[in-house]
């Protein structure tokens, strides 16, 4: 109902965006032998396909199908009623019985052809790329337990580089080529190139909102919840996006702390973030130290200083990884070290124990909407992780692998509860439906409900990890999942990124 502060901070992590590295390789999607397509680069810089159908293996997922084709949810789930099918290139969707129909695009009576556009080469390295190693994962796993009622699960990957000309080609591929019948799990920064081509086309997407396409595209959803009407002009409402204070206050009032500082790059996408993190720690008292970086040549030293004289007690930021990792190289040269570091997702990582020196690690902080995947005594992320070391042998975990598979089982749950003939609009619709909906335990709580804008106040649900050594890596801070303040401060500022 809201657009979340960790999904800006996605935003944020754009151009800078969530994720470090940066050796470019070939345009290749390094598919395991279980995945879907390959987009290779030509010699003419052309996209061509090899296409690879995902195979069954020998792993188990059992997603909960109902019998009787309607919806899949509260309990097995965390969702609500099911949604009822439309028409979009073929039959009505939701019928509860007969054999499977052929019934839009990428619907056979034997497969179901989903994909998504992940950007796991690029500037940033391969900072995007756990989430199309989750999806793959996913499809794997699902293919060895029957697939989606009986249906194979065929998945399409393109790598775009984090190039918008890329994207828009991927995207016309998938569809156009490929006939796929959704995207899933996307996850660029370059996203905005084909986000009104895909949008035009009625091709339903739910994945990761590093753009602000996510709140302007109707047929876009994020993975996130949040409820602008959206017209495919503006981003969000008017031109504003919505968020809410409640992780600020969540700090102020188990950290104790009240000084903070705010880090952000000086390129649009950035700045759209740091300012709702800024307006957000204001709006609970906090005393903020906003701070712009050098996108092409990042530098904290005399910031570190800054902190150091202002008694700066939690230092939040809207960069990349590496950027964190500059920032706290910084911090420890100077003897400065916080009682919170607090990172976006792009940092959830396995990678943190490694590559976080002394000073930083164990006061890193991430504040999101899903459950961390270190906690396996969640039977669906217990689930995820036995699927994802079977089919990603050698792959490092991350949140993103996690949420991306959370999305993969959104859809699969949609498509399972129209029975045998799936439809595009009746995918919609199931979004639509959803009520506080976690794909197993795995996500706060999804739901796409309108935003009553005139309300100062509103309930905010989030959960907060937090990195120990002394626990071996990610935890929760927060003392239940979902944490949710019921009179969180809801405040507007401007969309400075248009997702196109």
């Amino acid at each position: 109902m809201r657009t979340r502060i960790a999904a800006l901070l996605s935003a944020a992590l754009l151009v800078a965006a969530c994720g470090t590295r940066l050796p470019e390789s070939a345009f290749v999607e390094s598919a395991g032998s279980d995945t879907g397509a390959t987009f290779d680069q030509g010699t003419d810089g052309s996209l061509s396909s090899t296409d690879d159908l995902s195979s069954p293996g020998d792993g188990g997922i059992d997603l909960g199908a109902s019998t009787d084709g309607g919806a899949v949810g509260s309990s097995a789930t965390g969702g609500s009623a099911g949604a009822t099918g439309g028409s979009s290139g073929g039959s009505t969707g939701g019928a509860p019985g007969g054999p499977n129909q052929a019934s839009d695009v990428g619907i056979t009576a034997t497969t179901i052809t989903l994909g998504t556009i992940v950007a796991e080469n690029g500037v940033l390295g391969d900072a995007f790329a756990p989430a199309a190693r989750g999806l793959r994962a996913w499809a794997a796993h699902i293919n060895s337990k029957g697939g989606i009622n009986g249906r194979k699960v065929i998945l399409k990957t393109c790598d775009d580089r984090e190039d918008r000309t890329r994207a828009l080609e991927c995207a016309r591929r998938l569809i156009e080529t490929d006939q796929v019948f959704a995207l899933v799990g996307t996850n660029t920064r370059a996203f905005g190139g084909a986000a009104e081509y895909i949008d035009g086309k009625g091709v339903p997407v739910l994945g990761i909102p590093i753009t602000n396409s996510f709140y302007r595209y109707k047929h876009l959803w994020s993975g996130y919840k949040n409820g602008y009407v959206k017209d495919g002009k503006t981003v969000g409402y008017k031109g504003n996006l919505v968020s809410l204070s409640g992780t600020s206050r969540w700090f102020k009032q188990n950290l104790g702390v009240s000084k903070a500082a705010v880090f952000a790059y000086d390129i649009d996408e950035s700045k759209q973030a740091g300012n709702f993190m800024a307006k957000g720690l204001e709006l609970e008292g906090f005393e903020v130290t906003s701070y712009a970086v050098s996108f092409a040549a990042p530098s904290f030293d005399q910031a570190v200083a800054d902190m150091q004289n202002k008694g700066v007690e939690i230092v939040l930021d809207a960069m990349d990884d590496g950027a964190n990792r500059k920032l706290c190289d910084a911090m420890e040269r100077r003897n400065f070290k916080p009682k919170a570091k607090v990172s976006t997702v792009v940092s959830m990582g396995a990678a943190v124990g490694d590559a976080y020196n002394d000073t930083c690690r164990n006061v890193v902080f991430v504040a999101g909407s899903s459950m961390p995947y270190t906690n396996t005594a969640v039977p669906a992320i217990a689930e995820f992780r036995a699927a994802f070391g079977r089919y990603q042998p050698g792959q490092a975990l991350h949140q993103w692998a996690l949420e991306a598979w959370a999305q993969a089982v959104t859809v699969a749950d949609g498509i399972r509860s129209m029975g045998a003939a799936p439809t595009r609009n009746g995918l919609e619709d199931f979004f639509r439906s959803l009520r506080k909906y976690t794909a197993g335990g795995i996500m706060t709580g999804l739901e796409y409900v309108p935003i009553d804008y005139s309300k100062p106040r509103n309930e905010d649900c989030f959960t907060i990890a937090r990195w120990l050594d002394s626990k071996g890596g990610w935890v929760e801070a927060t003392n239940k999942f979902p944490f949710c303040y019921p009179d969180a401060h809801q405040y507007m500022n401007p969309a400075l990124e248009q997702g196109n």
